[in-house]
């Protein structure tokens, strides 16, 4: 394990130098350039003649770090896990004396260190900067803030590293990754369509539910809280547990499958449950069933629901939007019948499941 682990830090080496320095120079040119006090002058006399000047904190350049670590966290599984998606990488590694669970924790601690070394570096380089110019700011907030963003990068990292390894092709990986940081927002998109005044506000803010929000919400919260001194906490009360839930998920996940991936998948059509069977069915039904709400039924002097117009446009687009996706899975225009299937009974079901609810609300 110590020998495995000495050769990936030495791998990474070399992107760990780039990352770093690359990171490090925007945030710091940032704030070398940036003003941290917004100044703005009032008249105290009634001709106007005499200003009288107030001061505030201003931008806190947080969101640099944030985009930071949100790209790092993204990237860094395609590179780290990119291996699995060639046969001949697939199988220049599995054959080697090492167990596959080794390789996969060896591959995820230096992912580890290849998404936080280069954050943390550029995160306390701008800080300093920051401290060390004019400002108004709460600067305890940013210390507070890069040790509550760890957990979070970390668990961010594990989910996108379990969805790229669902694939077989890199290409299809990064698809997993980014449908799937918006398809848990689908649910509750339906539900605040129909229900949104019947919705606790601690669930009905759909944007909570795409997967780097936990970033987002943090890194606001505290840029708030350095200003202001006041930390801004999203309404969600999910919010954390969910994702943290996901994470951890998404970690047993990543260790309990990994003897099971044979390397003659490298290079094949990603069949997983995690992939594109799941993700396009689930799009195209939560879509059909969200159209309701954009006009795709209105009611008649009878009072029934009546398709319109707008209704076959929108059925219309998901499907062209489904068959393409398909295309992309299988590689081909020759899709089987499942696909077709699955693509008509979830536009169905969709349709069926808006129709049920203007029926009864």
């Amino acid at each position: 394990m110590k020998k495995v682990l000495a050769y990936e830090f030495r791998r990474i080496l070399l992107p760990l130098c780039i990352f770093a320095a690359v990171a490090a120079t925007l945030f710091v040119a940032a704030a070398l350039s940036a003003d941290f006090i917004d100044v703005w002058y009032e008249p105290i006399d009634e001709f106007g003649e005499i200003m009288m000047p107030h001061y505030r904190a201003g931008d806190t350049l947080l969101y640099i770090p944030a985009l930071t670590l949100a790209v790092l966290c993204t990237a860094v599984p395609v590179m780290q896990f990119s291996y699995r998606m060639k046969r001949r990488s697939a199988d220049l590694w599995y054959s080697l004396p090492v167990k596959r669970e080794t390789l996969m924790l060896a591959r995820t601690l230096s992912g580890l260190v290849l998404v936080l070394a280069p954050y943390a570096l550029s995160y306390w380089a701008g800080f300093a900067v920051i401290a060390c110019k004019e400002n108004m700011f709460y600067l305890e907030q940013y210390i507070y803030l890069f040790f509550a963003s760890i957990p979070v990068a970390v668990l961010l990292f594990g989910t996108n590293a379990f969805l790229f390894t669902r694939a077989n092709t890199t290409g299809d990986g990064i698809a997993f990754i980014a449908a799937w940081a918006f398809l848990l927002m689908m649910p509750f998109l339906y539900l605040t369509t129909y229900f949104y005044r019947e919705m606790p506000v601690q669930i009905n803010d759909i944007t909570n539910y795409i997967s780097y929000a936990p970033l987002s919400w943090l890194f606001a919260g505290f840029s708030n809280a350095a200003r202001l001194g006041r930390v801004l906490i999203p309404d969600s009360a999910l919010l954390y547990p969910l994702w943290g839930v996901i994470g951890a998920a998404s970690y047993f996940g990543l260790f309990f499958t990994a003897k099971k991936h044979p390397a003659e998948n490298a290079g094949q059509i990603s069949s997983s449950l995690f992939g594109y069977r799941t993700v396009i069915p689930a799009y195209l039904f939560f879509g059909a069933c969200c159209a309701a709400g954009d006009s795709l039924f209105f009611y008649s002097s009878s009072s029934s629901p009546v398709l319109d117009s707008s209704s076959v446009v929108t059925l219309a687009l998901l499907l062209a939007a489904g068959l393409v996706a398909f295309f992309a899975y299988r590689r081909t225009f020759r899709i089987k019948l499942a696909d077709i299937l699955s693509l008509a009974g979830s536009l169905l079901c969709g349709t069926l499941v808006a129709l049920v609810t203007v029926l009864c609300i």
